[in-house]
C-alpha cells in the first residue's frame, strides 16, 4: 500500500504524519513553526522529510493563506507573512525530491469532513477551524468550493468593524476589526487576558488553550464568562456567513474544539441570536464538532493529493 508524507502548517506548530492511501495515520509528530523566512520553513520541512526517507511516494501540505491547489501557488500564507505569490508546490517538490500538492487549511478540513466526517451527509455547509486565525472551508452541493481565485472561506479576514477597515485598511494584527480576533483560539486568549487584566505581551507567553481550560475546569469565574462570550462572538461571525450562504451545518474544528464546551458555547450563541425577536431572513444552522478535529487538515490534504493523481 502506498504511503505519503502529509504536513499541516499551523501558526504555532507544523504537524506532520506518515499516512497510507486509506487515510490511516501510521506515525505523526509536530515541531515549532518557523514563521520568519521561507528558507527556514523549507529547511524544517526537509528535515521532517528526512525522518521518513524512502518511505513515501509524494507529499501533501495543508497551509494557511490564499492557495490555488491546481497551480500549486500560495498567494498569501497567513501567519507565514513572507509567503507572497510563491510557487510553493514547486519549491517544496524541489526541496523534498517528490511530487507535492498544497491546499488551504480550511479547505483541507472541509475536504476531510465532507468526504467521511461531520459534513458527509450535508449538501451545503462549512468547516470553521479555530486556530491561530480562523480557517474556513465552504461546501456547496457536496463539494469544497474553492472560489474564483482560491480564496473562498478565508474567515480570518471577515470584517467585524466596518469603520476601522474603511479608515485603516486590513491588518492581521488589528484583531479588533476582523473575525480572527474573535473566532479563533487566539481570540479566546485575548478575551480571557482582558478579563483577567493581563497585558497582551504577557498573555501570549503564559496563556494557551491548556492553561485556559485548567482555569475553566477549576470553576474560575473569568474563564467561564470568557467561554460564554467567546461562543457568542463566534456565533455572530457565523451569522454573517449565514446571511450570504444560508448553509445547513457548520462543523467546528481546531485544537480547542477537542473540548465539547467550545462547540456548545457557539451553539448557545446561535440559539441566542435566533431567539432575539428579530426575524432573521435565513435558516438557523446546525452547529457540530468536526469528526477529525486535529487530524482534519492532514486527512483533507491527503484527499487533495489523491484526487489529483
Amino acid at each position: 500500500m502506498k504511503q505519503y508524507l502529509v504536513y499541516d502548517l499551523g501558526g504555532t506548530f507544523i504537524k506532520f504524519a506518515l499516512m497510507n492511501e486509506d487515510y490511516e495515520i501510521l506515525e505523526q509528530d509536530k515541531v515549532p513553526s518557523p514563521t520568519d523566512t521561507m528558507e527556514h520553513l523549507l529547511n524544517v520541512m526537509k528535515e521532517i522529510a528526512d525522518r521518513f526517507e524512502g518511505r513515501f511516494e509524494a507529499a501533501a501540505v495543508s497551509m494557511p493563506g490564499r492557495i490555488d491547489t491546481s497551480k500549486g501557488m500560495a498567494y498569501t500564507g497567513g501567519a507565514y507573512h513572507f509567503i507572497k505569490d510563491a510557487p510553493m508546490a514547486d519549491l517544496l517538490s524541489e526541496k523534498l525530491g517528490c511530487r507535492v500538492v498544497i491546499g488551504n487549511d480550511g479547505k483541507c478540513a472541509a475536504k476531510a469532513e465532507v468526504a467521511k466526517g461531520a459534513l458527509k451527509d450535508t449538501a451545503n455547509g462549512a468547516v470553521i477551524v479555530l486556530g491561530s486565525g480562523t480557517g474556513g472551508g465552504i461546501v456547496l452541493n457536496h463539494d469544497v468550493w474553492m472560489g474564483t481565485s482560491g480564496g473562498a472561506g478565508e474567515l480570518s479576514a471577515l470584517i467585524c468593524d466596518l469603520k476601522a477597515i474603511a479608515k485603516n485598511g486590513y491588518s492581521f494584527y488589528d484583531f479588533g476589526s476582523i473575525y480572527a480576533g474573535y473566532g479563533s483560539a487566539t481570540g479566546l486568549v485575548v478575551l480571557y487576558a482582558a478579563k483577567k487584566g493581563i497585558p497582551m505581551e504577557e498573555a501570549f507567553g503564559t496563556i494557551n488553550g491548556v492553561t485556559f481550560f485548567e482555569a475553566y475546569d477549576a470553576g474560575e469565574k473569568e474563564a467561564i464568562e470568557t467561554l460564554e462570550e467567546y461562543g457568542l462572538n463566534a456565533a455572530v461571525g457565523i451569522n454573517s456567513v449565514q446571511c450570504v450562504l444560508d448553509l445547513q451545518r457548520y462543523a467546528i474544528g481546531g485544537g480547542i474544539s477537542a473540548r465539547k464546551e467550545v462547540t456548545d458555547s457557539i451553539r448557545k450563541g446561535i440559539d441566542k441570536l435566533f431567539s432575539g425577536g428579530f426575524p432573521l431572513p435565513f435558516s438557523k444552522p446546525e452547529i457540530v464538532t468536526c469528526e477529525f478535529r486535529n487530524d482534519a487538515n492532514l486527512i483533507g490534504a491527503l484527499g487533495f493529493l489523491l484526487s489529483a493523481e
